[in-house]
């Protein structure tokens, strides 16, 4: 059952309210950004609500199932909040949302939380943004459990692999650059194909913050990244990178990382092949 703060419960009890909605959003990166509909800007928590740029939400629609409760947040696309860099470039992916209710006119009063979750897809349009609200019941429509698999299942270093990257996680600087999805650092050493399906993390540049999946790298230290990034690269750009496994036991596992103990799969099961292939006959002389 619902509860709410009873000085706020009083208050809409009257039916005369002085009620505002609020919406706070979190990036993974800690960026906050908040939110109200009252025509000044709030205090609320501590934080900040601003009343400016506008904004508009659907109706918040939460079904008494398991079905997710989406909404859509639209507001002016004039580059104040969310930018086509950043949304493009991912500093929007997986963002926490709050959704409340307030009484504005006496914030003590405290909040009525009405929806939380995370973003999801984003439309950009040449006048306006509209970004998806979902509902943390879409995590009840994940799978659950893991399917049978000749290659590892897990993550590079997460809970399951173990694996400390501290030793395999590098550093260093772009000397010359290709195109968006292509450059080099003069300065690498490693051998070709080390930090293919890596992940590299810029600390410098218009790509400051910002992560992707390395798809190959060759001699020379040449990166080339899986999708290009939609700022640009430039020369004298700082980046961490951290080695890439292909998830396979012999090469990768045990070989490049001596981890084949935690290894998350099944290398050496029977393929469909062999699984259905018709019984062999021995002949005993």
């Amino acid at each position: 059952m619902k509860m709410l703060p009873t000085a706020l419960a009083v208050h809409i009890a009257t039916r005369n309210t002085t009620l505002a909605t609020a919406l706070r959003i979190t990036r993974q990166d800690g960026a906050v950004y908040a939110f109200t509909t009252h025509d000044i800007d709030d205090v609320v928590g501590g934080v900040t609500y601003l009343a400016k740029p506008g904004l508009a939400a659907s109706d918040i629609i939460i079904a008494a199932n398991a079905a997710v409760g989406n909404l859509q947040l639209t507001t002016l696309h004039d580059g104040s909040v969310f930018t086509t860099a950043d949304v493009l470039g991912g500093r929007w992916r997986n963002a926490a949302f709050t959704i409340f209710r307030y009484n504005w006119a006496s914030i003590g009063d405290g909040i009525d939380t009405l929806l939380s979750g995370t973003l999801g897809e984003f439309t950009l349009l040449r006048n306006s943004v509209t970004a998806e609200l979902r509902d943390f019941r879409q995590y009840l429509q994940q799978s659950v459990g893991d399917a049978s698999s000749k290659t590892c299942r897990a993550r590079l270093g997460d809970a399951r692999c173990k694996k400390d990257l501290t030793a395999f996680t590098y550093t260093g600087t772009v000397t010359s650059v290709t195109n968006e999805q292509t450059f080099a650092d003069g300065g690498r050493t490693e051998a070709a194909q080390w930090f293919n399906e890596g992940e590299i993390s810029f600390t410098a540049g218009d790509n400051n913050g910002l992560s992707a999946k390395i798809k190959t790298f060759g001699t020379g230290g040449q990166f080339t990244l899986a999708i290009p990034l939609i700022l640009p690269v430039l020369v004298g750009d700082t980046y961490r990178a951290v080695a890439g496994c292909m998830k396979r036991v012999d090469e990768d596992c045990f070989a490049k990382f001596g981890n084949a103990v935690n290894f998350v799969g099944e290398p050496h099961r029977k393929g469909m092949n062999d699984l259905t292939a018709p019984p062999s006959i021995a002949v005993v002389a």
